[in-house]
Order: C-alpha cells, then sequence, then structure tokens
C-alpha cells in the first residue's frame, strides 16, 4: 500500500512541475506568436483555422496539417540559418 501512495505523490509533483514549465513556456512565447500572426494576412488565418477546427473534430489524417507545417519550417529554419536552399 505504500508503494502506491509513494508512486502517486511522485507522479503528482511531476505532473505539477510539467504543468509549471508549460505554462511559463507559453507566456515566454506568446509575444512571437502574436508577432507571427500580426504579419499574416487575415485570410490564411481564417483559411488554417478552418482546418484546425476539421482537423480537431475529424481527427486521422486531417490532423497531418500540423506535421506538414512543422515540417516547412525546419526546412524554412534550415534554410535562413544558411543549410541549405529553401524547397
Amino acid at each position: 500500500m505504500r508503494f502506491h501512495v509513494k508512486l502517486t505523490l511522485c507522479l503528482a509533483d511531476s505532473l505539477c512541475t510539467k504543468w509549471t514549465r508549460a505554462k511559463n513556456g507559453v507566456s515566454e512565447t506568446r509575444p512571437a506568436f502574436e508577432q507571427l500572426s500580426d504579419s499574416l494576412e487575415a485570410s490564411f488565418i481564417q483559411e488554417w483555422t478552418v482546418q484546425e477546427c476539421v482537423a480537431m473534430e475529424e481527427r486521422g489524417e486531417h490532423l497531418r496539417i500540423y506535421v506538414i507545417s512543422s515540417e516547412k519550417c525546419g526546412r524554412f529554419l534550415l534554410c535562413s540559418l544558411g543549410f541549405g536552399s529553401f524547397i
């Protein structure tokens, strides 16, 4: 019985630490995301918002919008750092 209590307390402590880190991460990155959003055209934001809603409702293959976007961002980052050509 004591093992389960100790395990539960360790898990709770770990989750609290992760929650705190996540909250700090969001507050630190918020200005950059707001600046990025302000630089985009409203039609692009509206289109992506619709795609996001579909992905959240349908799941599965619709969630690939995030994978594709992260791959494009990675290629852009490599290009802007001078590690290859923009694809």
